[in-house]
């Protein structure tokens, strides 16, 4: 308990205070956030604040982990981590680049998580082999070789998750804490692991929370998407991602509905998605969704923990 205190404020310390700098050195230099043009009106004026901080909190969380807790799971995350926030850096280093939003095409992306999720995988069955994931209040089910796909299939699709779900000041790190705060409940060796993720979400938090005056990026999204799966990945059990995931996931299928029902019917679902911008556009708050989102996270984190 006591390294896990210490290296959560030594996480927030660090980050909340390298931002300061990061934050300048791109003002100075004019590097800052690109504004996607199908976005919401609302956000125009975000445009030019500085982003991929993921390059701060990340590369802290993960040093703080390997110098509190070394252990074999210590290992797959930090890679997990290092491999899917290097695809939000060079998506981040793209957008710089082009000053645009698009960034690298959905392929590249894609075709580069599913590689590094790929590798993750691989270093899960040397550290524990096992082809079953295990269900939410008991049992199991065996895939055989298919569990190989489809574990990387989870690991790529929450990294998306939770990319998808860093539209709003605040949203994307505090969903984050609130869907594994609860894992602290009960004597876990995952809690390890969390403790300097939360320390360095904290941080950023700080200069993140509205108005925000830094984003995370892909960097920080795509990573902390990557690490959140692969935590539950090491021992079998992605399905519980369903309870300590929901928003992200949410977030994820109601960007898969609307492309889906426009595509096939040429109506859309929701007045734009990902779903938070929906109610963004019916007039709620960026405060006010965060906290209600970061509500729900908790809630379904708490049954999730009644079904480990």
């Amino acid at each position: 308990m006591v390294d896990q205190v210490l290296s959560f404020l030594i996480s927030l310390v660090a980050t909340a205070i390298l931002l300061e700098p990061f934050k300048r050195f791109q003002r100075k230099h004019k590097i800052g956030q690109y504004i996607r043009q199908e976005g919401p009106d609302l956000h125009n004026y975000k445009t030019g604040t500085p982003t991929a901080s993921g390059v701060i909190f990340i590369p802290v969380s993960l040093i703080v982990m390997i110098l509190f807790f070394r252990k074999p799971e210590t290992l797959i995350v930090v890679m997990a981590g290092i491999l899917f926030g290097a695809v939000g850096l060079i998506d981040d280093i793209s957008k710089i680049a082009k000053k645009n939003a698009a960034g690298l095409s959905g392929k590249r992306k894609l075709l580069l998580q599913f590689v590094f999720a790929s590798i993750v995988v691989l270093m899960i069955q040397f550290y524990n082999p096992h082809t079953s994931m295990k269900i939410p209040f008991g049992g199991e089910i065996e895939f055989g070789f298919m569990y190989y796909i489809i574990s990387a299939t989870v690991l790529a699709g929450m990294s998306n998750a939770v990319n998808l779900s860093d539209g709003l000041d605040g949203l994307a790190g505090s969903m984050f804490i609130f869907s594994l705060l609860p894992l602290f409940a009960l004597p876990l060796w995952q809690n390890g692991i969390i403790a300097p993720i939360f320390g360095a979400l904290a941080g950023f938090l700080w200069h993140n929370w509205f108005p925000a005056s830094v984003f995370m990026g892909d960097t920080g999204a795509l990573g902390l998407g990557g690490m959140l799966a692969t935590i539950f990945a090491i021992d079998g059990r992605e399905l519980f991602l369903i309870f300590f995931g929901v928003m992200f996931v949410i977030e994820m299928f109601s960007v898969i509905l609307q492309v889906g029902s426009f595509k096939l019917f040429g109506r859309r679902v929701f007045r734009m998605s990902p779903i938070h911008h929906h109610f963004e556009l019916k007039g709620w708050k960026e405060t006010k969704i965060t906290f209600r989102f970061s509500l729900l996270a908790l809630t379904a984190a708490v049954i999730g923990l009644l079904a480990w």
